[in-house]
């Protein structure tokens, strides 16, 4: 609207004409990709659908990226310091969970062929899943492997659950022998 001196419901038919047309993508509500939407990563949305709360990927698409899990998820879960949602992208499914504000750190850029987006550590990632499985009516489940190992820093685990400072969070990864 900016650029182009229209208003908004003139800019919103430009951009639904273009649409029509291929060449671009209705995302959500004022989000719009440009281009071809297929060479975007639905992991590269979530930042702009959370936005102007900082989110990254986490819980079980993140650990699914580091092959932790065996399970693929279907959709991209996420974590956010704003309003926990649904979105039902053109690119697939995303699920954005809760996190205080304080808990938004231990992830770090991830670079794609066509753009970047944040992704937590595989440590982060098993600790935000976990912290959130314990959070009373949580449809989110603890983390687990077929084989009941995991392949994760246990120095990193420990300090980063520290930072966590929840007692559940801190039982549940001795009673599970997660860490000692």
């Amino acid at each position: 609207m900016t650029l182009t001196g229209l208003d908004a419901s003139a800019a919103v038919h430009a951009l639904t004409r273009l649409a029509t047309q291929g060449l671009l993508t209705r995302v959500k509500r004022g989000l719009w990709l440009g281009g071809a939407a297929r060479d975007v990563s639905a992991f590269e949305l979530l930042p702009h659908l959370t936005a102007p709360w900082p989110s990254y990927v986490s819980l079980y698409s993140a650990l699914s990226h580091y092959s932790l899990v065996e399970e693929v998820p279907h959709i991209v879960y996420g974590v956010t310091s704003g309003r926990p949602a649904r979105f039902q992208t053109p690119l697939g499914g995303v699920h954005v969970h809760h996190l205080p504000g304080r808990l938004m750190w231990g992830y770090e850029m991830t670079r794609t062929p066509g753009g970047a987006f944040p992704m937590a550590e595989p440590e982060k990632a098993f600790l935000d899943l976990v912290y959130l499985s314990l959070i009373p009516r949580s449809r989110l489940e603890a983390p687990r492997t077929r084989d009941g190992t995991w392949r994760l820093d246990g120095k990193k685990l420990k300090a980063y659950a520290k930072k966590f400072a929840f007692k559940p969070l801190e039982d549940f990864l001795k009673v599970g022998g997660v860490v000692s």
